[in-house]
């Protein structure tokens, strides 16, 4: 599976070499940051991600688990320079919230994309009039709204890279909620067909006569983000705003919401059916 190189990676990848190092030798974290003269609060952090990692801690920490081969300790500190280097959501900190930022590191540096729809269509398959009518609903400032179908765009670049792959599940009634004008749902329906004929993208319907659906509940987007086993970030939507579990508890919520995407499918009708659904809902369209 091929792994997305973005500053997040980069420095995931690092955090869990230096996490499995200490856990060979059955150190503690405390036992490490002594030994170093360090507060553990600093280890800690150093560990979670939530601060960088210098050069020079990250020699003392090698140092101290005895990694010192040359070409390893050149792999982690290549790591380490990268995960400092500015992505593309760095820009927007200052419009959106710091958990909705890191969401859009970990989505861009996500190997594979699973998403589930119960009301709207996804953000990562939406056209700027959808993005705009849901925003300015929304209450947001004109700024906001333009940072908003912005950063949108931005995220869909990703399902033109044929080498990550993307699946959407729709529940039918998404394609009869307009939130649009005509026109704007017009070119909605039709952006929604042009995706679905993508090499990388499954797009599937649950239809209407299926009844109760397993994740009916709420919408979710799980992101796998790389070829370890559970190794997952988990968006769930809430009226109250998106709820995000990553580390251990994305492991289990992960494992959890995989189980009902694929319960999912069960019920999902095929992806070749898709274009006749949605050319379906572009008739009714049509006959208004």
């Amino acid at each position: 599976m091929t792994r997305a190189q973005t500053p997040v990676n980069s420095q995931r990848r690092l955090l869990a070499a230096v996490r499995e190092a200490r856990d060979a030798l059955r150190l503690t974290q405390k036992e490490v940051a002594d030994a170093l003269d360090w507060s553990v609060s600093k280890l800690i952090r150093i560990e979670n991600g939530s601060v960088g990692l210098s050069t020079t801690d990250l020699k003392a920490l090698l140092l101290h688990y005895g990694i010192t081969d040359r070409d390893r300790v050149e792999t982690y500190v290549r790591l380490a320079k990268e995960s400092k280097q500015p992505g593309w959501w760095d820009e927007y900190r200052r419009t959106f919230k710091p958990e909705f930022v890191r969401f859009l590191g970990l989505e861009a540096s996500a190997v594979l994309i699973r998403q589930f729809h119960l009301l709207l269509v996804p953000g990562l398959l939406q056209v700027p009039e959808y993005i705009r009518s849901l925003m300015v609903k929304g209450r947001n400032t004109p700024e906001e709204i333009e940072r908003g179908i912005e950063v949108r765009l931005t995220r869909q670049g990703r399902l033109r890279d044929e080498e990550f792959q993307h699946f959407f599940i729709l529940d039918e009634s998404v394609l009869y909620r307009r939130v649009t004008d005509d026109a704007g749902w017009r070119s909605q329906l039709a952006h929604l067909r042009e995706m679905a004929e993508l090499p990388n993208v499954t797009l599937r319907i649950v239809p209407f006569k299926a009844g109760y659906l397993p994740g009916m509940r709420s919408s979710f987007e799980l992101l796998e983000l790389s070829d370890q086993e559970n190794d997952y970030f988990v968006t769930v939507e809430q009226p109250a705003g998106d709820v995000y579990f990553d580390e251990a508890v994305g492991a289990d919520k992960g494992a959890e919401y995989l189980e009902i995407f694929y319960r999912l499918e069960e019920v999902a009708l095929p992806p070749e059916e898709t274009p006749r659904v949605i050319d379906k809902a572009l008739a009714r369209l049509e006959e208004e």
